[in-house]
């Protein structure tokens, strides 16, 4: 190998986008044949064979074939892998080798036993919509249609759209991405200071960390669970460990503006985030609707129903509300106080339904001026109510379609006629409710509507750009 192009070639290879898997390094020998190949975990081939090598391979040999792998690969864009391993007889003979492991080292890849430089920590992977690799979005394409999944290569778009059928083919999702897409502006039209940050499209987990120790409340009261990466020991934690009812909100202009009742006009003249905000003489630079989003929508479904004639006439003194299929909300108890302010003359019964619950909050209740709220470790079909029923019910974030054990939890909700609103994250898990609903319970709901109430925060996906937020959309069972 000439030296100037191998130096040429390994600033051009340390330059290259990484894909965040391993590569293998292979030596074969058969019948005096031997070559030298580099491969996925699944044993395929990513790129260049180096063969006919007459005597053991020498390190500049697995050097060069993994080079002209990086530059010329089989499939997709030139890259390097994070991980190079050598496998078999490669590794006992080149295990200490000095010379590979400098020069991996310079082409920024990992050598399995080195202290190679590992990928930078700021590097967002994303993800093939197909075959699930991660890499640099660089690697990755959009689908020229919706601009909305990402592929690593056209063999996998091709397959995702036309090699299989039905609700797991992108075929059947192509053009219904395309509207969702459309709706980006819409949904990330908010009035906060901070929404054109928090709603983009690359405000992934790290970014929203950042924004919350920003604002002085990243593992705080009851922000704990924001901002959370997949190893973070608190994502171990059952939900209901830890609930802050001394200083919930954490941040203290807030806490003192939240702690005072509103006015009765102020009822029916919060509408949206905008006009809460104004009521509460609450700056559009404070996150604290993150945490409301929660007693917020409530206070929304409320208002309609209301606005409807579809409840009792006891409604107007007392209102129980179910809430069913709960995580993060048992430990976000303190904030349905407002709601309490919001529906001050009132008393509010809140029961709420979740498994898997942290057993400090199984069968507990919590009394906050006029809101009360008792915790059921149950899931809701189960459990058999002995002194009042619901005159609502709420499943937030439901995910109707994901889980099997909603089907018998909405067979009940048919049964007993209640008022039953969900919300999610998107229109695309609203249509697979509706679908699934369809089919294994034979109920129809609501057209979705978007939640003048939902999170601003953006929810990324790594192998999407689908805009999703929390509490986006609300929907209702309809019954006949």
């Amino acid at each position: 190998m000439d030296m100037n192009t191998s130096d040429q070639e390994k600033r051009q290879i340390s330059n290259l986008p990484l894909e965040d898997s391993v590569w293998f390094i292979e030596f074969t020998l058969d019948d005096g044949d031997s070559s030298l190949q580099i491969v996925d975990k699944y044993c395929r081939n990513i790129g260049h064979i180096q063969e006919n090598l007459t005597c053991n391979p020498r390190p500049e040999d697995i050097l060069n074939c993994f080079m002209k792998a990086c530059l010329f690969p089989c499939k997709g864009s030139a890259r390097r892998p994070r991980h190079i391993v050598l496998k078999g007889e490669l590794l006992e003979q080149f295990l200490d080798n000095a010379f590979l492991f400098e020069n991996f080292e310079q082409l920024g890849v990992a050598l399995a036993g080195s202290k190679a430089t590992q990928s930078p920590g700021d590097v967002r992977w994303r993800e093939c919509h197909f075959c699930h690799i991660r890499a640099e979005q660089k690697l990755l394409t959009y689908c020229p249609m919706c601009q909305a999944v990402l592929y690593c290569s056209s063999e996998c778009r091709n397959e995702d759209t036309h090699g299989s059928s039905g609700l797991t083919s992108h075929g059947f999702w192509c053009s219904k991405f395309l509207s969702y897409m459309e709706d980006t502006a819409k949904i990330s039209k908010l009035p906060f200071e901070f929404s054109s940050d928090t709603c983009s499209p690359d405000f992934d987990a790290s970014k929203y960390r950042s924004f919350l120790k920003d604002k002085g409340v990243f593992g705080e009261g009851c922000w704990r669970r924001e901002g959370l990466m997949s190893t973070d020991e608190a994502q171990k934690h059952q939900y209901g460990k830890h609930i802050d009812m001394d200083n919930p909100y954490v941040l203290p202009v807030e806490s003192c503006m939240l702690d005072d009742p509103l006015s009765v006009d102020s009822e029916s003249s919060i509408v949206d985030w905008g006009s809460y905000y104004e009521s509460r003489g609450i700056d559009l630079s404070s996150p604290i609707a993150i945490l409301l989003q929660w007693p917020l929508t409530v206070f929304f479904i409320i208002k309609y129903l209301m606005n409807a004639q579809i409840l009792s006439s006891d409604f107007d003194h007392h209102i129980n509300i179910d809430i069913i299929g709960v995580e993060k909300e048992v430990e976000l108890i303190p904030v349905f106080k407002e709601l309490g302010n919001l529906l001050g003359d009132r008393v509010i019964d809140i029961q709420m339904f979740g498994r898997h619950l942290h057993h400090c909050v199984r069968e507990k209740v919590w009394t906050i001026s006029n809101v009360t709220i008792t915790v059921h470790n149950q899931l809701y079909h189960k459990h058999s109510p002995q002194y009042r029923a619901p005159h609502l019910v709420i499943g937030f974030n439901a995910g109707l379609a994901a889980y099997s054990s909603w089907i018998p939890t909405i067979k009940k909700l048919k049964d007993m006629k209640v008022p039953a609103f969900f919300t999610d994250y998107c229109r695309s898990s609203t249509e697979l409710s509706s679908l699934m609903l369809r089919d294994h319970c034979d109920i129809k709901v609501s057209d979705p509507v978007l939640n003048p109430f939902r999170s601003p925060i953006r929810t990324t996906s790594s192998d999407h750009d689908l805009p999703w937020f929390s509490n986006a959309y609300i929907f209702c069972l309809e019954y006949t």
